[in-house]
């Protein structure tokens, strides 16, 4: 079975989404600060509605991956987007144990990097 992910970059490591969570590649420029927000929050994106900015993965970054749950949408600061990749599921491996929760849900293995696959569902939960 074959699947494509979005992969990218952060302060942190290297992860993949699901193409079909991924809308659009945004540059971070206009990225408004909430006062008092949380540290997993980048800030609010100006447009109609407002787009709040995740940051679970590592802070800073110049991109916004624009990313869907449901019928929301919400952007993941990234240092950068490295491209789209058709992955064939026997490159696929399990989370990692040790997580609070279930942001990661499996692993891909390619060009020498572990490559995180990270739940954009779960993200959007910590909105």
């Amino acid at each position: 079975m074959i699947k494509t992910m979005v992969r990218f970059h952060t302060s942190t490591g290297v992860f993949a989404v699901p193409v079909e969570s991924t809308r659009a590649v945004r540059h971070a420029t206009g990225l408004v600060p909430l006062p008092d927000q949380r540290a997993d929050i980048a800030g609010v994106l100006p447009g109609q509605p407002p787009m709040t900015v995740l940051a679970v993965l590592g802070a800073g970054g110049e991109y916004v991956l624009v990313l869907t749950s449901g019928s929301m949408e919400y952007g993941l600061q990234v240092l950068e987007v490295l491209g789209v990749e058709r992955v064939d599921s026997a490159r696929l491996g399990p989370a990692p144990r040790g997580q609070e929760g279930a942001l990661v849900t499996g692993t891909l293995y390619g060009s020498g990097d572990l490559v995180l696959i990270v739940d954009p569902d779960e993200m959007a939960a910590r909105l």
